[in-house]
């Protein structure tokens, strides 16, 4: 606490107690960096390179710590495969025999055009049509084909929740997105889909999750961990879980491009959160 001092106001003395406070914290803060940081790296020869979730959160443990996101930042300060890296557009490796399902109209078509260019060239994919959406998903969800194209957010109204639920519903995964001009004023966001997605750590600049708070990490804690990775929540909503469950689904997105996505990673992974990736990918 500041030594009191006769000339000083009230206010001016909270002031500097408040001052000296915040210093505090934060050599508070250095030091627990640094310690942790040490304790990494005498656990490297222990370690995979990288190192994993599961390596990550039994070394914490081991350390008996409270602060499982700083440890992940650590280790990936330390460790991160993606030092140095820039992250690359999904999907700039060229496919064979790429088929993109979708409902054919003009807005769908221009999305195709955007896709397929960065799939394998507008001369190397095949569209095929479908009447309907549920179709289109059906076909990427059976193999046949190994994209769909679904309108999934407006400009006007947000995301579009049929549609979120037929993803969903299928369990298909957002690899890429790009927004279509309706008219003058709005747009309808379009996604290209596919059955999986790159294992992580996420390289692309756009990440969706849907996951579930639990006595042990509860949405604050969730949200408060990825934005000190630097993960920018965009949007946020929320859907019931299911009739046998009594909490509701976080539908998440995060702008990654200034975060540390491997440290989010090992957290997400090693902590055990109930969680689900809807999408990794670029806006195109």
């Amino acid at each position: 606490m500041a030594e009191p001092n006769r000339n000083l106001s009230p206010a001016e003395v909270f002031s500097a107690n408040l001052a000296f406070l915040r210093q505090k914290e934060e050599s508070l803060r250095a030091l627990a960096r640094i310690q942790t940081e040490e304790a990494v790296r005498a656990a490297l020869p222990s370690l995979s390179s990288p190192p994993t979730p599961d390596e990550c959160a039994e070394l914490f443990a081991s350390m008996g710590g409270d602060d499982f996101a700083l440890f992940c930042a650590a280790v990936s300060r330390i460790c991160s495969p993606l030092s140095g890296d820039t992250a690359s557009p999904p999907n700039s490796a060229p496919e064979e025999n790429v088929r993109i399902a979708y409902l054919q109209n003009a807005f769908s078509d221009q999305a195709y055009r955007i896709f397929s260019a960065g799939l394998a060239g507008p001369e190397q994919a095949a569209a095929v049509y479908f009447p309907g959406f549920r179709e289109v998903a059906e076909e990427v969800y059976s193999g046949r084909a190994t994209h769909a194209i679904l309108p999934v957010a407006s400009s006007e109204d947000g995301p579009v929740l049929s549609f979120r639920r037929l993803i969903g519903r299928y369990d298909l995964k957002i690899t890429a997105a790009a927004d279509i001009p309706l008219d003058d004023e709005r747009t309808m966001r379009f996604a290209l889909l596919r059955r999986r997605l790159p294992p992580p750590p996420y390289t692309a600049s756009w990440l969706e999750l849907s996951a579930v708070p639990t006595d042990e990490m509860s949405a604050g804690a969730l949200l408060s961990a990825c934005e000190r990775f630097g993960a920018v929540l965009v949007s946020a909503g929320s859907h019931p879980a299911g009739p046998e469950e009594d909490r509701n689904v976080l539908d998440l997105t995060f702008d990654l491009r200034g975060a540390d996505s491997f440290a989010l990673y090992l957290f997400l992974e090693g902590s055990h959160v109930r969680y689900e990736t809807v999408g990794s990918y670029e806006l195109l």
